[in-house]
């Protein structure tokens, strides 16, 4: 199937649900390291996932309901995400695909009220999952 190849400064959109966790967050962007241009505009290759970082993301959840935060980060790409012929110096470009996993890194827990003072979230990190948005029109790869 041919895909989108992402390229820099494309938008990863995290989705809300990180169970039991809800998450709200801007898009992070993508920033391409590609050698070769895709008619023009630097591609992202396999690796480049790591450099969308979006911190200060909002969490809580139905236990915990006053509102943490967290960074969230691209755990790992979903195979329809990573071009099986398309590539560039040796690695593998990026296709818009379906989902890739997404980690969520606690960094302010979420609290619950109590009697002697909020009480903190314990889990440190949540996973769940988001899709890339490409302003890429023109170049496809398999």
């Amino acid at each position: 199937l041919m895909d989108f190849v992402i390229i820099n400064g494309d938008q990863a959109v995290f989705g809300p649900s990180f169970a039991p966790a809800t998450v709200i967050a801007p898009p992070g962007v993508i920033t391409g390291t590609a050698k070769g241009k895709a008619r023009g505009l630097v591609a992202c290759a396999d690796g480049d996932e790591s450099s969308v970082v979006v911190a200060g993301a909002v969490y809580f959840t139905p236990s915990f309901p006053i509102p943490g935060a967290g960074t969230l980060t691209i755990e790992s790409l979903g195979p329809d995400q990573k071009a099986r012929k398309g590539k560039s110096a040796g690695r593998v470009l990026i296709l818009r695909g379906s989902k890739f996993r997404a980690r969520f890194q606690v960094n302010a827990p979420a609290t619950v009220p109590s009697v002697n003072g909020p009480v903190p979230h314990p889990t440190p990190n949540y996973s769940g999952t988001g899709s890339f948005v490409t302003t890429n029109t023109r170049v496809r790869a398999v």
